[in-house]
């Protein structure tokens, strides 16, 4: 899709991003490449929808959990950037993000950590393009 189909679709962007990237329902993130067509989705965690990987929630899954989940249908590049923070499942194209790793002191109602805060998917061959 191009930017111009994408806000015919969803509506006009937040007014914040760039030109590679548009915020749109507040938690939406839409990469764009140069030719204006859309190269990546990343739906951070939000009250507006929900990331929903075969009938599943991934952001209301623990993290140890959503990995184990998706790793049914494909496993995940232990090599990929960020390891804790970022699972790759270059397969299905999909990316799980939190920006920390939950602390063993931490107390145990605080949500911090335990969760991913983002899923992103890209087309076959983005994670590839875009490692390293």
């Amino acid at each position: 899709m191009t930017r111009d189909d994408v806000r015919e679709l969803i509506g006009p962007h937040d007014g914040d991003g760039d030109e590679e990237r548009e915020w749109y329902l507040e938690d939406l993130a839409i990469d764009f490449n140069a030719d204006g067509k859309v190269a990546f989705i990343e739906l951070a965690e939000s009250e507006n929808f929900r990331a929903l990987l075969d009938g599943e929630c991934l952001h209301e899954l623990d993290a140890d959990s959503a990995v184990a989940y998706v790793e049914k249908l494909a496993s995940f590049d232990p090599n990929g950037p960020e390891p804790g923070y970022t699972y790759i499942f270059p397969k299905l194209q999909l990316s799980l993000w939190r920006p920390v790793l939950p602390d063993a002191s931490q107390d145990p109602d605080d949500p911090t950590g335990r969760t991913f805060e983002a899923v992103g998917v890209g087309p076959v061959g983005y994670f590839l393009q875009n490692s390293g």
